[in-house]
């Protein structure tokens, strides 16, 4: 939380341990939590959503991204799931029995399998993979920051909030990225391509530019 909430920024030596200790929690299906993990290992993906923003606020988008694929992954392709939406939270072993033991009767039933608060991928993918967040009400002001790595080769992401439609995508090919946004009329953002300084530009359709990586 000290990441997500930017009480260390990514340039604190102490914003990089804090990110690298966290991954010594990880399993091969997401990291337990010790907090709630006194008597079995637990995994929320709740609090794991928060872990996915703090390495992407830390520069590792690469973290946020292996997170993603153990846990949001390993869940999506269990053959309990849904493959459609996410879980309040399971057992390191694989298993349902959350948090049994605090009012869940020890039943696995009882444990949601459609969980807006476990859904940090959602957000985070637009907001720092993509990299395209509002920064203040409706989007009057809004940052477009595509992150640094390139392992992912393209992405796009979108949403509309009461002054229109927000978008932006990026596709990196040849050692260049190109990138494209359209964001509503009258509003201002900040836009950062990776390894290039950043600046102030105004809202409107058909934007686009090209970074030497």
């Amino acid at each position: 939380m000290a990441l997500a909430f930017e009480l260390l920024n990514s340039t604190d030596l102490r914003a990089e341990r804090v990110s690298t200790y966290l991954t010594s929690n990880w399993t091969p299906i997401g990291p337990v939590n010790p907090e709630l993990s006194a008597n079995v290992s637990t995994i929320s993906p709740f609090i794991t959503s928060i872990e996915l923003e703090a390495h992407f606020k830390n520069g590792h988008p690469e973290r946020a991204l292996e997170l993603i694929r153990s846990a949001w992954g390993w869940y999506l392709n269990n053959p309990n799931g849904t493959q459609s939406t996410v879980p309040e939270g399971y057992l390191a072993d694989g298993t349902w029995g959350y948090r049994g033991d605090r009012g869940y009767r020890n039943d696995p039933s009882y444990v949601s399998h459609a969980h807006g608060w476990s859904s940090g991928p959602t957000s985070t993918l637009t907001e720092y993979l993509v990299g395209l967040r509002v920064v203040e009400p409706m989007g009057r002001k809004w940052e477009f920051k595509p992150a640094s790595s390139g392992e992912v080769e393209r992405a796009e992401a979108g949403f509309v909030t009461a002054l229109g439609r927000f978008s932006a995508a990026f596709e990196r090919a040849n050692g260049t990225v190109v990138v494209r946004w359209d964001t509503p009329e009258g509003t201002e953002g900040w836009v950062q391509l990776p390894g290039q300084p950043g600046a102030v530009v105004k809202g409107g359709k058909g934007h686009s530019a090209v970074s030497v990586l």
